[in-house]
C-alpha cells in the first residue's frame, strides 16, 4: 500500500529544516503526487531517491 507523506514529514526524514532543500531534491527528480491543491510525496519514492543518491566511498 502506498503511503503519502507531507512535504514537512519528508523534510524531517531527510533532516532538512529549509523547504528550499526539499525543492532541490524535487528538481533533481524526487516525484511529487498532486491532488488538486495538495502535494504529497510517496514514501517509497523518497526511500528510492535516498538510495539512488547515496555516495559510497571505497
Amino acid at each position: 500500500m502506498t503511503q503519502l507523506i507531507s512535504f514537512k514529514k519528508a523534510r524531517n526524514i531527510l533532516g532538512f529544516k529549509s523547504p528550499a532543500s526539499l525543492r532541490k531534491c524535487i528538481q533533481q527528480g524526487l516525484p511529487v503526487v498532486t491532488f488538486g491543491n495538495s502535494k504529497k510525496i510517496d514514501l517509497d519514492d523518497l526511500k528510492k531517491f535516498i538510495q539512488d543518491h547515496k555516495n559510497v566511498k571505497a
